[in-house]
């Protein structure tokens, strides 16, 4: 059962490796689908009936998603197989991603992990090539041999797009594997690799423009939006890699709240608002009985109980419980805490020790510490930023 996300919904888990689609990825689905219906398949194959032309329409979308998401499980494939946990992908806009819990540990990995995508692809391409084949063979209607033609050729475009060498596309990361392996330098083959991605965008941006400028409306906008994600995804991704070398080997004991306040789970919702939320400030408290740590309850739990509800209902009915996702132990990396909540989509995350209270580490200390540290050590705030 799908279940909502924050910006995305989950789907489905294969092999372990959770499916979730981005909400954006719904408009550019319809737009796929309308784009194949009413426009590619009545221009290349005119005289079908209008029914015909939005079934395989249906169809040419369905397994081109299935072919990105055939793509992004090979690089979950291999990083799982390489130690590196990827758990979850996620669909969205301009194609997918595969999370993997840290960046990878070597050069050879990184390469591995990157280049399977575009082998996957062509992979793909040859299969709906073999199936265009036999349909031809079989004398089918060349609507639905045209679905197969158009799938092979998207899978191969697919492939030759993310070979581009600019980050974070895998020609990029693959590009940053090579460089990261001559010069022993992670950070400074990322910025390279950010550079190129972002000159790469910039020339998509600039071509866009020129296509509108010469008639060609919707496939110069699509141009544009591809170019603004590559260069924002480009230097979000080298910034990620600042911030994990600003951590370095920061424990999350060195960051934690100590003693924070916590809150009874046998007190209403309406008592906690008015006598913690209101009172001290903070957007999520610890909720402690007797010593042991229970849960997390948030703002954002708060709010969605309907405030009629909130006299009757008590914190445990609507705090996150203890489990794996909110807790860390307080020898873990602030670095892997950091990642923990992304994973969980969490501000905050209880340290425990055993099940003891140890403090409370959020989103706001470690940027906080970011900051602090960047101003205090200059080396670690790099001028040269894409």
């Amino acid at each position: 059962m799908a279940s909502a996300r924050k910006g995305s919904i989950e789907l489905i888990k294969v092999a372990g490796v959770q499916v979730e689609i981005d909400y954006s990825w719904i408009f550019i689905a319809v737009l796929v689908w309308w784009s194949l219906s009413a426009g590619y398949f009545p221009r290349e194959y005119p005289g079908h009936s209008f029914g015909s032309y939005w079934t395989v329409g249906a169809i040419g979308t369905v397994l081109f998603f299935a072919s990105v998401l055939g793509h992004e499980l090979s690089h979950a494939a291999v990083g799982n197989r390489l130690g590196e946990n990827v758990t979850r992908i996620t669909l969205f806009i301009f194609g997918g991603m595969a999370h993997l819990s840290n960046e990878p540990k070597t050069a050879g990995d990184e390469f591995k992990i990157s280049a399977i995508g575009p082998v996957s692809s062509i992979v793909i391409a040859a299969i709906f090539w073999a199936i265009e084949q036999t349909l031809v063979g079989l004398h089918a209607p060349d609507l639905w041999v045209a679905v197969f033609t158009y799938l092979a050729f998207i899978n191969v475009a697919l492939a030759v797009f993310n070979l581009l060498p600019g980050f974070p596309l895998d020609g990029g990361r693959i590009l940053r594997a090579i460089l990261w392996h001559y010069w022993g330098d992670f950070r400074r083959a990322t910025a390279a690799a950010a550079d190129w991605g972002n000159t790469i965008a910039w020339g998509m941006i600039i071509l866009g423009g020129l296509e509108i400028f010469s008639g060609e409306l919707v496939s110069g906008i699509w141009m544009i939006f591809i170019g603004l994600f590559l260069r924002g995804a480009a230097n979000a991704s080298y910034q990620s890699v600042v911030i994990e070398q600003v951590l370095g080997r920061a424990h999350v004991a060195d960051l934690m709240l100590r003693e924070p306040i916590a809150i009874d789970p046998d007190l209403s919702v309406s008592e906690a608002v008015d006598r913690y939320f209101l009172h001290h400030g903070h957007t999520g408290y610890p909720v402690v009985k007797d010593g042991h740590a229970m849960g997390i309850l948030s703002l954002s739990r708060v709010r969605e109980c309907p405030p009629g509800e909130r006299t009757n209902r008590r914190v445990h009915d609507i705090m996150v419980p203890v489990s794996a996702k909110v807790t860390i132990a307080p020898t873990a990396t602030v670095s892997d805490a950091m990642h923990q909540m992304a994973e969980a989509d969490a501000g905050r995350l209880l340290v425990l020790d055993g099940d003891h209270l140890s403090g409370l580490i959020t989103r706001s200390q470690i940027a906080r510490f970011v900051q602090l540290k960047s101003m205090l050590t200059p080396a670690a705030a790099d001028p040269s930023t894409p």
